[in-house]
């Protein structure tokens, strides 16, 4: 990867952490840096793929790939802190949201910032409370197999991003998943955002169950 290629992901971070997590998860032999190690999202995921390497206190950010053992990041302090977070949300994420209870959640989003909290939030595994389900399946209750068909994974993504709105209400469970922990008023708009977002995305031949 040369250097031109490798600034101009700058440009948009989501996308370079992609482009970094893809490559790195290639081989087996990885190292995390003490930037990352050290950070308190960080201490418990020590053996997930991840090689990012310090070598000089520079203004630009590049990577060096040529040698897959030694993938060397040159960055400033503050990207290289930057970095850091944004790899520890996103490499973290699956088993970070089994481990936070909800009195964190404020204590992470300080930490890691709003953008980069959400960030990891939305890769995490999303459990939808049965009481919200059963509802959102009752209002398809004509068709209940052409929702069932539409996969659970549309649900998930649908709620992950209905919920946006309330993550100062989000609460976690020890499943490896997200649970909703909503007030009466919440949930009923997150309920209407829901089934609002169902009728545009779900498969044209099941558009019929919302008539």
């Amino acid at each position: 990867m040369n250097r031109e290629f490798a600034l101009s992901l700058l440009t948009e971070k989501r996308d370079l952490l992609k482009k970094i997590l893809e490559y790195n998860h290639l081989t087996e032999k990885t190292v995390l840096p003490d930037e990352i190690m050290n950070s308190g999202s960080a201490q418990r995921f020590l053996d997930n793929h991840a090689l990012i390497r310090k070598l000089s206190n520079v203004s630009d950010v590049f990577f060096e790939f040529e040698n897959p053992v030694n993938r060397l990041c040159f960055c400033s302090e503050e990207q290289l802190e930057q970095l850091s977070k944004l790899l520890c949300a996103a490499i973290c994420s699956q088993i970070l949201v089994s481990d936070i209870k909800k009195e964190k959640v404020l204590m992470y989003r300080e930490y890691l910032g709003e953008e980069i909290y959400s960030f990891g939030l939305r890769r995490g595994s999303l459990y939808i409370p049965p009481h919200l389900k059963s509802r959102i399946v009752s209002s398809f209750s004509s068709n209940e197999e052409a929702v069932k068909g539409s996969g659970n994974a549309v649900l998930s993504s649908i709620i992950s991003r209905a919920s946006a709105e309330s993550m100062g209400k989000i609460a976690f469970k020890p499943e490896s998943s997200v649970r909703l922990d909503l007030s009466d008023s919440d949930e009923k708009l997150l309920f209407e955002c829901t089934v609002k977002i169902l009728c545009l995305e779900i498969d044209e031949s099941c558009q019929n169950i919302f008539n």
